[in-house]
Formats: C-alpha cells, structure tokens, sequence
C-alpha cells in the first residue's frame, strides 16, 4: 500500500531538493520545466499568497515513488465569487512553461495516480484541479482522467497550445535542405549580407560573474523592440527578471543554459535565451536591437544556433508554445499540449468550468456562425452600452 503525505511548508520542500531530479530522471516526464532549480526557484519568487500543496508519495519501504508539485490559491471567477484553485508549481504567473506534469517512476504510474486521486477526493479545501500545458500523449493524463471519473469527480479537457520543434539532422546541407525553397535562399542571403558588412561573431556566454550583465542585455534588447511596438513585454516586471537571473545562474551552473549571442562590430545585438537538458535545446526567449530589423537578427541567430546544434549531435530544438508562422519557417513538425480540469460536485467548480470551459467554447461557435460584420456590430453595440453604464 502507497503512502501520501502533504508538504505545506518551505521548509519540508527544501528537504526534498536532494532527491526531486534523480526521481525525475527516472519519470517519462522528463524536461527542464520540472526540475528542481526551475521549480523552487518559481516558489521563491511566485510563492506569495498561495499555499503549497505538494504530495510526496511513497512505497512501503519509504522509498519516494512519485510528486505531485502543486500549489493553491484563490481564484475570482465571477463578481464577488471565488473557488479553491489548485495548479501545479511553476505556472499561473508570468512565466509559460510547458510539458508539465506528476513526477513518477517509469511503470509505476497507475498505482501512483490511483493513490494520489483517492487521497486528493477524500482533502477538503479544494474545488478544482486546474493541471494546465500537459503533453497530450502524457501517460499521467489518461490514468487521471480514468481514476478522477471513478473516484466521482468532474473531469473536463481542453486544448492548450502548438509546441512546434525541430529535428536536428546530421549535416547542415541535410537541413537546409529540407527547407522552402524561398526559407533557403533567405537563411542563405541573410547570412551573408551580416558577414559581408559587419564583423560578425556568433557565440554562446560562458562568463559566469558576468551572467548578470548579459541577462539584463537580453531583457534590454527584448524590452527595446516590443516598446518600439508599444506592446507588452516579457521582462517588464520585477519578478520576471528576478526569476530568470536566478534560474539563468543555476542553469548556468549545470551546464543547462545556452544563452547564444549576435555579436555586430563587437556589440551584442541579438541574443536568444535557451535551455539545453537532456541532448536537447528549448527555445524560450529573445531579444534583438530593432535598428538592425531589416538583417533579420533572429533569423540569422537561429540559423547559427542550429548548426552549433548539429555539430553537437542534438537530437531537437523545441520551439515551445506558440504556433507562429516564423517557427513554422524551420520546421514542419510540432506536438501540442493540453489542459485538464479536475473537480468536486460543487457550486465553485461548476462556476469554474462555465467561465474556463463552456463560455470560451459558446464565443468560439457565436464567432464562427456569425458573419464578420454581424460581429462587429454587435461589439460596437455592447461597448456602447458598457460606455453609457
């Protein structure tokens, strides 16, 4: 028989760095975005006004099998209403990580989540489980859909985001290759244009005490080019730049970082901020100086990240969450994640699956009915009225 016991303090869940990544490595649920160092490093900085709920599971000799990393919180779903939220660690705040999921042994899987169910059904204080970005081909996804159901808890799914990633074949001439036509001769002219008129370097930062000055380049760069577009940006929040520095240090300490830099007449003005964990590279932010726009630095900084990527035989870029048409350019394959909703029969989580579930999906139906123009009327009506109100 499985124990479950409940971590709700910070001190507990220190005590549990020593061993969260050796369990990790041992799960199907293996990547960068649960690991110890991004985890914990998200609590120190996220943590404030939630509760830990992390449930550590455990075999009769004691020996940790699996964890559940989750928090609580409070969330307002209507005016003056609010419900019992839990997530997992690591998400719901500014950051977006992907593929996350339950830390578990390989193949010890259904007995771990059929444990983690009966106990999670039986714990007051919760109205849902709100177990956002998981891989839809997790093998935790259909065993909890399964033991929610039969533990007679409301199960709904929805549809999260397009990760696209590339393939990293064994030569750059492969790979160009098996680009468009037009994507071949822009990489290639491109390129050679940045060659031709700037002293070009590419590199990856390896300067340890200088991380700091290279992390703030990188959100003075990113900030720099969505300002110039009067958008929201990334790193435009204090605990956004605390997070990433903290995790930047870390990462770089284990080897996990990959920070590329475009390097122009000895000026960075590209840099692209990437994970490498387990043969692999995840792409998950950038910044690029606007005056340079029309020498496409991404484009080019990429390119060079790719052939790094294939003189170090990794097997894949994971472009991350956003189906946009530039990673589109690079690549053809992709693999999506998926939300999963768990909760009691209760008022608040029937509210919950209204507000996060069926109204999304009745605005998306009324959106696709409805001629354009009726759309447009319609809003120009209702915002009218909100005026007058």
């Amino acid at each position: 028989m499985l124990i479950v016991e409940e971590i709700t303090n910070i001190e507990n869940l220190q005590q549990l760095g020593a061993v969260w990544n050796h369990l990790l490595s041992q799960s199907y649920s293996n990547n960068i975005f649960l690991t110890w160092e991004w985890i914990s490093n998200w609590w120190e900085v996220y943590g404030r006004e939630k509760e830990l709920r992390v449930l550590v599971i455990k075999d009769q000799s004691h020996d940790i099998i699996a964890v559940a990393p989750l928090y609580a919180r409070r969330k307002k779903i209507f005016k003056g209403f609010s419900i019992n939220e839990v997530r997992f660690l690591g998400t719901g705040e500014n950051v977006s990580p992907d593929y996350l999921d339950l830390i578990i042994m390989k193949d010890r899987e259904d007995e771990a989540i059929n444990a983690f169910m009966k106990y999670i059904s039986r714990k007051d204080g919760w109205d849902v489980l709100n177990l956002t970005d998981m891989l839809s081909t997790s093998l935790s996804y259909a065993i909890l859909k399964k033991a929610a159901l039969d533990n007679g808890l409301i199960v709904e799914r929805s549809e999260c985001a397009t990760c696209p990633y590339i393939e990293i074949p064994s030569s750059w001439e492969d790979y160009i290759a098996g680009l468009s036509k037009n994507m071949r001769y822009n990489v290639k002219r491109r390129m050679h244009n940045l060659e031709k008129n700037f002293k070009t370097r590419y590199f990856i930062w390896e300067d340890v005490e200088g991380l700091q000055n290279a992390m703030e380049r990188l959100a003075f760069l990113h900030n720099k080019r969505w300002e110039e577009k009067s958008s929201i940006h990334s790193f435009s929040s204090k605990e956004y730049n605390a997070f990433h520095q903290a995790v930047a240090k870390e990462f770089t300490l284990r080897g996990w970082l990959q920070l590329s830099c475009l390097e122009l007449d000895g000026e960075i003005v590209g840099i692209l901020y990437d994970y490498r964990y387990k043969n692999k590279i995840y792409y998950y932010q950038g910044g690029f100086d606007p005056s340079f726009y029309k020498y496409s630095l991404g484009l080019v900084l990429r390119a060079y990240v790719i052939q790094k990527a294939i003189e170090d035989k990794i097997e894949e870029i994971d472009l991350l969450k956003g189906g946009y048409d530039h990673k589109y350019k690079w690549t053809e394959s992709d693999r999506n994640t998926v939300n999963l909703m768990i909760g009691k029969d209760t008022i608040g989580s029937k509210f919950f699956v209204f507000d996060e579930f069926r109204k999304p999906q009745m605005k998306a139906a009324i959106k696709k009915a409805l001629p354009n123009i009726l759309l447009k009327m319609i809003k120009r009506i209702t915002e009218g009225s909100t005026i007058e109100n």
